[in-house]
């Protein structure tokens, strides 16, 4: 692991930044609390400073070195003693043979008994302060990569759904509309060749953007076309559509979400009946929401099946994983008119 003072410049600043008051503030005590000589104190201090502030980049070292989940507490309570007396003792030493050899011996000795206790304990405390440090940066270091690794997983979790759920086209409109291209080869040969041309296109769509959360409306909305031109073959008059959705061309919408909405109105209202059935559409702005409504006829007296079937519920579920708000769907059933309303919120950018 890269040293985090190397790492991180800011940190090399403030590292910088704690020496030099930690020796002003020990030459003032050196100086005026126990009366030391000014130029040996001033030279001592930076001398031994300069060289514990290099040692203490070395200390970074001895914590890796030391991390071992399988060690005891007690076994690093005497790694560090030993590192920390190996350290002191060599910082002492270093600094009285570099101060000897710049001034009188006596007068080094003299000054060197009067701050050797001091000096020592200050040593003690400066090891156990970048220690600290050091262990406070790696566990928050490891457990911030921790917390990415959690992220990046729970990100592929939650796109593996997505593309799982996007999947799920309805295996029945494949069917039907093989079994209507067949009829239409032998009945409408022309009809036939322009519905297969429309199910290519439908499909192209769903494959070309399978790995695109968000689309605009727009887009969106001339693949359901296609959808309902592939089903109007089948039913003719029967369906009819009334799209009102230019306000919001340019809205952003999970792909390939309505698909179901459709699915369900084709297959609850328009199987259903012998009448005529309207799918209507539309959708406008509200602040920062964007509200889609799509809302058709049904036979009352037709047979329907209870609950809001698997394709609402997965539209549930892709709201949940993209917003976080499984609430953003809701339906109503009133005068023989079932509406479906999505709530999409427009403060998400496109994927």
């Amino acid at each position: 692991m890269k040293h985090p003072l190397f790492k991180n410049p800011a940190l090399l600043i403030w590292y910088i930044a704690f020496w030099i008051i930690l020796s002003v503030i020990q030459f003032l005590l050196e100086t005026r609390i126990f009366g030391a000589n000014l130029s040996i104190t001033l030279v001592d201090v930076i001398i031994s400073n300069v060289i514990f502030a290099l040692l203490g980049l070395g200390v970074w070292y001895v914590v890796i070195g030391g991390v071992n989940e399988k060690r005891t507490q007690l076994y690093l309570v005497f790694y560090h003693l030993f590192a920390m007396l190996f350290i002191v003792s060599f910082w002492m030493w270093l600094t009285s043979q570099i101060d000897m050899t710049l001034f009188e011996s006596d007068s080094v000795k003299s000054h060197m008994k009067l701050v050797m206790p001091g000096k020592a304990g200050l040593g003690a405390l400066i090891y156990i302060l970048i220690a600290v440090f050091y262990y406070t940066f790696f566990f928050y270091n490891r457990l911030d990569e921790k917390s990415n690794v959690e992220a990046r997983f729970k990100q592929l979790v939650t796109q593996t759904q997505l593309n799982e759920l996007k999947s799920q086209i309805n295996p029945h409109f494949l069917f039907n509309s093989l079994n209507s291209v067949s009829y239409l080869t032998i009945a409408e040969p022309e009809k036939a060749q322009e519905m297969v041309i429309k199910l290519s296109s439908f499909l192209r769509y769903s494959l070309k953007h399978k790995q695109n959360e968000m689309v605009t409306i727009e887009q969106e909305i001339e693949h359901i076309k296609l959808y309902l031109e592939i089903e109007k073959v089948r039913f003719g008059d029967k369906l009819q559509t009334d799209f009102k959705v230019e306000s919001c061309i340019n809205c952003q919408i999970p792909n390939m979400i309505l698909q179901p909405i459709y699915e369900n109105a084709i297959k609850y209202g328009v199987y259903e009946t012998t009448s005529q059935v309207e799918i209507k559409t539309t959708a406008y702005l509200a602040k920062d929401e964007m509200i889609f409504k799509v809302s058709n006829n049904f036979d009352p007296e037709a047979v329907v099946k209870k609950g809001e079937g698997i394709g609402l519920f997965n539209i549930r579920r892709r709201l949940g994983l993209v917003y976080g708000n499984t609430t953003l769907l809701s339906f109503t059933n009133e005068n023989q008119i079932f509406t479906v309303t999505l709530v999409i919120p427009q403060n998400k950018k496109l994927s």
